[in-house]
């Protein structure tokens, strides 16, 4: 009887764990598919900067006529295009075959489903904020190249608040969890 106790506590256990560690897998997935979709637009923002109707050669901005500003904006604009179109394919392929390998892996896959979840997950939204960054450096240089001198800095006004909370998470990184070894 004692034996029986002590198998159906372990076995009540490991069912208490597996949902909290379901709970982990939704979470992971669900905030994947946003930084997906948020990656997407901008994406599309960072192709549309791209447009061959934009020529930076007949441009009338204060720094129109400086090639390396021209250089730094369409670096900028390719690098926001790469990296958001990285995010997207990872965290798409994350939110797909996450679940995946914890609902038909073998035993003890939804330790590992989670767990490589969390790392993948940390690399995917780093590279959504470098890709942010580069969306609001192509924003500023664009500015520059469009517009005179006046224009150029009031337009940049409103935008540099936005760099405050875009770099918060790189200057005070959030607390990951760690991830702890299956068992």
């Amino acid at each position: 009887m004692l034996w029986a106790d002590k198998r159906a506590l372990e076995t009540n256990l490991k069912l208490s764990l597996l949902q909290i560690r379901e709970r982990e897998l939704n979470f992971y997935t669900n905030n994947c598919l946003a930084i997906s979709t948020q990656s997407a637009l901008l994406a599309g923002f960072a192709y549309a900067a791209l447009m061959p109707g934009i020529s930076l050669g007949d441009a009338g901005g204060v720094a129109a006529h400086v090639y390396a500003v021209k250089l730094m904006y369409l670096t900028c604009a390719v690098s926001a295009l790469g990296l958001q179109l990285i995010t997207v394919v990872s965290t798409t392929l994350l939110s797909m075959l996450g679940p995946g390998l914890a609902l038909r892996g073998p035993d003890g896959s939804m330790h590992t489903a989670v767990d490589g979840m969390v790392d993948e997950y940390r690399n995917a939204f780093y590279t959504f904020l470098f890709g942010m960054l580069a969306t609001l450096a192509a924003g500023a240089l664009y500015c520059w190249l469009m517009f005179p001198a006046m224009e150029a800095s009031s337009a940049r006004v409103p935008t540099s608040p936005a760099l405050r909370p875009t770099l918060r998470p790189q200057l005070h990184p959030p607390a990951w969890p760690q991830a702890q070894p299956s068992r």
